[in-house]
């Protein structure tokens, strides 16, 4: 019979940016904390980082402004 080893597998993971208005961002943190347990992983952190401001084309300013 062959060997055995007893491993872990260490994962991070980054969505795609999201623009959510403030008073969503723990909820969808906590979905995804939910989501990745349902799955049996071990969540040892789920964290917001903001992503830097986008800038539009000069042609869609003007249709938004």
């Amino acid at each position: 019979m062959g060997e055995f080893k007893r491993i872990k597998i260490r994962v991070s993971a980054e969505s795609a940016g999201m623009l959510l208005p403030e008073d969503q961002i723990a909820g969808a943190c906590s979905a995804l904390r939910e989501k990745l347990t349902a799955l049996d992983l071990a969540v040892l952190a789920v964290e917001p980082e903001e992503e830097p401001p986008v800038e539009f084309p000069e042609s869609l300013e003007k249709e938004l402004g």
